[in-house]
């Protein structure tokens, strides 16, 4: 399969475009930069080779041929929310859609698949209620009204099937945000965080990447689908995991109010939480290979 992926730099990126490789598919990373090498699978089956954004908006006639658009593009969320950085995240996903969007219509390509990257934050936090795909989203808090906005721009995007995967929190090495969440724990300081009874909805990265292209290739995938594991955890659940996992010790509560005062608004990823299902990802036939917290953990960390 011929395809696009934009955003194919970055953390997510770089494991699904070995995926894809080793799977004997190639296409496209679009980047900023050509400076940063694509990935070749290691038997040669397949490969993606990078190309600049630049380069595609002055002749986008190579994107012709593309069968599927992978896009995991948008600013960091993982930094403090000042307006700068609000107006960065928001736009830098709507903008990545109207261009994808439009360089495809110059290509005149007919894609049959778009993967769109998105987030659970689209329905909003919640200490007891669980949601599914089938839940009312919202748009009450930033991040939720980020989500809005992005899946809306990815109606910008041509294909005749687009599966809408609302990503946890992405559990992998080298990127993401589990390297921050484990430093108290490397520094022996490790507990839970507020109240630690919030919800964690959360995904193994190597899940995830066969999630994508899981929902690449099954015909019947469409719409918002949740890329979270079957088995959300607590706060205090995946504390405890994760010091088992590193052999350090479970013990220093880390108070909300100096969270608040530190991160400000971002805050709100680590005191609030919401308990995601993926019934569609299940129903469709989907396994997880990491279901639970601490075999995720382990397999990550030792």
């Amino acid at each position: 399969m011929k395809i696009v992926i934009a955003g194919g730099t970055g953390f997510i990126g770089r494991a699904l475009d070995e995926r894809l490789s080793r799977a004997g598919h190639s296409g496209w990373i679009v980047s900023r930069s050509s400076a940063k090498a694509p990935g070749t699978a290691p038997n040669g089956a397949g490969s993606f080779r990078v190309v600049e954004w630049d380069r595609l908006e002055e002749d986008p006639s190579e994107l012709a041929g593309v069968e599927a658009i992978v896009n995991l593009a948008g600013e960091p969320i993982s930094q403090r929310w000042t307006n700068s950085a609000k107006k960065r995240i928001r736009e830098s996903r709507i903008e990545t859609a109207a261009k994808l969007g439009a360089l495809l219509e110059r290509a005149k390509a007919d894609p049959q698949v778009l993967v769109q990257a998105s987030g659970v934050n689209a329905y909003g936090f919640s200490d007891s209620a669980s949601f599914t795909e089938d839940s009312p989203t919202t748009d009450s808090d930033f991040l939720s009204s980020v989500v809005r906005d992005w899946e809306q721009a990815a109606k910008r995007i041509p294909a005749r099937r687009r599966a809408l995967l609302r990503f946890g929190i992405v559990l992998g090495n080298g990127g993401g945000a589990l390297p921050s969440m484990l430093l108290p724990f490397r520094a022996m300081a490790g507990g839970p965080v507020g109240s630690g009874r919030q919800w964690m909805s959360w995904i193994h990265l190597q899940d995830l990447t066969r999630l994508i292209v899981h929902a690449l290739e099954n015909d019947s995938l469409s719409g918002p689908i949740n890329a979270v594991s079957p088995e959300p955890a607590r706060n205090e659940q995946f504390g405890r995991a994760a010091a088992r996992a590193l052999g350090r010790p479970y013990w220093l509560v880390a108070p909300s109010l100096p969270l608040k005062l530190a991160l400000g608004e971002m805050s709100e990823l680590l005191l609030k939480g919401q308990r995601v299902l993926p019934d569609k990802a299940l129903q469709s036939g989907f396994r997880f290979d990491f279901p639970e917290i601490q075999p995720a953990l382990d397999d990550l960390l030792r």
